[in-house]
C-alpha cells in the first residue's frame, strides 16, 4: 500500500470517520452545489441538464471521444456529491478523453429508490437522445455503484433502451440491509462505514420496497444479460462479503461477464483519496471501457 493510502486510512481511523458519517447520515446537509459549473476547471466544457428538477452536468475536455460515462456518485443514497466527485469527473474528461455526465439522482430521506430509478431512467434516455453517436458506459461508487447495478436490471427488463456497453463500480452497496453474517468480521477493520447508521439510511431509501427488492438490493436480482461488469472492493470494508457472493455467481451467468478485483489492504471507496492505488484503479477502469489489454 502506498504511503498516501496508508495515511488516509490512519486519518480515517484517528478522525473517527465512521462516527462522522453516522452524524452526516442522521442530518444530511443540502445545498452544497459541488457540481456548479463555476466550480469546474476551465479545462472542461460544462453543460447542465435537468430531470424532474434534479440536476446533472455533462463535461468534456478538448478532444472528446464518442465514449460517454454516466457517473452516479455515492453517499449512502443520502449525501450530496463532494468536491472529489467533481475531480473524478474532470480527470475522466481531461486525461482520459471521455464525455462524462454526472447525475445527482433523488436522495433519501426526502425521496426513495422509486424516485431515484424514475429520474435515472429519464436522464439516461435523454442523454442517449442528445448524444446518439456515443457509446455509453456506467460508473458508480458506493451507493452509486449499487444504483448502477440495480439500474442495469431495470433497463434490461424494460427493454426500451440500449444497454450500456460496459459497467464499472467501486465498493458497491449490493444488499441494502447488510445482512451477510461475514460483515461482522469486516466491521473490525472498516474505519469508514458505520454499519447501523447505514442500515437505517437503507431503510429510508427503500420506501415501499422490501429489503430484497432488486431495485434496492441488486444482489438478489437476475444477473443474466447485463453485459461486462468490473467490480472493485477493498479487503477492509463491510461491503466486500456481498461482492464476494456476487463473484461466486459469475461463472453461471449468461450474457453477463463479472470481473472482480479485490484491493488488498484497501479501505472503502478508496478512489475518494488521490493515491497510487486510485490512479491504478482508474487506469484499469478506462482500459476496461476501451477494450485495451488491461488485466
Amino acid at each position: 500500500m502506498s504511503l498516501k493510502a496508508e495515511k488516509a486510512k490512519l486519518f480515517a481511523k484517528w478522525g473517527k470517520a465512521n462516527r462522522k458519517m453516522a452524524l452526516e447520515l442522521e442530518q444530511p446537509a443540502r445545498g452544497s452545489f459541488e457540481l456548479d459549473p463555476l466550480k469546474f476547471t476551465k479545462r472542461v466544457r460544462v453543460k447542465t441538464f435537468d430531470v424532474n428538477g434534479f440536476y446533472g452536468v455533462t463535461i468534456n475536455g478538448s478532444y472528446p471521444k464518442n465514449a460517454h460515462i454516466l457517473m452516479l456518485p455515492g453517499g449512502a443514497y443520502t449525501l450530496e456529491p463532494t468536491e472529489r466527485t467533481r475531480e473524478i469527473g474532470e480527470y475522466l474528461a481531461v486525461y482520459e478523453g471521455f464525455k462524462v455526465s454526472i447525475f445527482q439522482y433523488p436522495l433519501s430521506p426526502e425521496y426513495s429508490a422509486l424516485n431515484a430509478h424514475e429520474c435515472l431512467m429519464k436522464a439516461y434516455s435523454s442523454l442517449r437522445k442528445e448524444y446518439p453517436e456515443d457509446d455509453f458506459f456506467l460508473f458508480g461508487d458506493f451507493s452509486g455503484g449499487g444504483l448502477a447495478l440495480s439500474f442495469l436490471q431495470v433497463l434490461r427488463d424494460k427493454g426500451e433502451l440500449p444497454m450500456p456497453v460496459k459497467t464499472a463500480v467501486v465498493s458497491p452497496w449490493l444488499d441494502i440491509a447488510l445482512e451477510n453474517p461475514k460483515i461482522k468480521l469486516f466491521q473490525k477493520t472498516d474505519v469508514i462505514l458505520p454499519l447501523e447508521a447505514l442500515r437505517e439510511a437503507g431503510r429510508k431509501y427503500c420506501g415501499p420496497l422490501e429489503n430484497d427488492h432488486p431495485m434496492v438490493s441488486p444482489l438478489y436480482g437476475d444477473w443474466n444479460g447485463l453485459g461486462p461488469i468490473l467490480i472493485f472492493s477493498g479487503t477492509e470494508e463491510i461491503l466486500t462479503p456481498d461482492c464476494e457472493l456476487l463473484a461466486e455467481k459469475a461463472g453461471k451467468l449468461e450474457g453477463t461477464e463479472i470481473i472482480y478485483k479485490k484491493g488488498a489492504g484497501m479501505f472503502h471507496d478508496w478512489i475518494k483519496v488521490p493515491s497510487k492505488e486510485t490512479d491504478g484503479t482508474f487506469k484499469l477502469i478506462c482500459s476496461f471501457f476501451r477494450d485495451e489489454d488491461w488485466e
